[in-house]
C-alpha cells in the first residue's frame, strides 16, 4: 500500500475570455467611428455612444491608463446603470478596443489584430488581396 494522500480535487477557475459579436455589413463598410462603435453595440445606440465616449476617455489617459474605480464618477455623471456600466466594458474589452493592465483601463490592439488575422485567413483561402479605395 501506498502513503500517499489522495486530496479532493479542487475546482480552479480561470478568468474568462471575453467576446463580443460585431457585425459585419457586406457593402455598408463604417466611415465615422460612431458608425463603428454601432456595430459593436448594436443591440443598444444609447451603449454605443457612451462606449464610444468612454474609450475617448481611455485614450486621453494613455499611456498611464484610465483606473478602473473611474467606474463609479462615470456612472453617476452619464447616468447610467452599473448593469449599462457593466455591458459597455464587456463590448469593449470583448471587441478588443480596451483592455485590463494593472488595475487600470488602456487602450487594447486586440480588434485591429482580430480584424487582420481575418484578412489573412480569407486572402489565402480565396486568393484575393484587400484592394484600397
Amino acid at each position: 500500500m501506498s502513503d500517499v494522500k489522495h486530496l479532493p480535487r479542487r475546482a480552479t477557475r480561470r478568468p474568462a475570455k471575453q467576446k463580443t459579436t460585431i457585425l459585419f455589413k457586406a457593402g455598408n463598410l463604417p466611415s465615422t467611428p460612431e458608425e463603428l462603435f454601432r456595430r459593436v453595440f448594436w443591440k443598444s445606440d444609447f451603449l454605443a455612444g457612451e462606449a464610444h465616449n468612454f474609450w475617448k476617455e481611455v485614450k486621453k489617459a494613455e499611456p498611464s491608463g484610465l483606473p478602473i474605480q473611474a467606474w463609479k464618477d462615470w456612472i453617476s455623471k452619464r447616468g447610467m446603470s452599473v448593469g449599462q456600466f457593466y455591458n459597455m466594458i464587456h463590448g469593449l474589452v470583448g471587441a478588443g478596443f480596451i483592455e485590463k493592465r494593472d488595475s487600470k483601463w488602456h487602450m487594447s490592439e486586440g480588434f485591429i489584430q482580430e480584424l487582420e488575422q481575418m484578412r489573412k485567413v480569407y486572402s489565402s483561402e480565396s486568393g484575393y488581396e484587400p484592394r484600397m479605395k
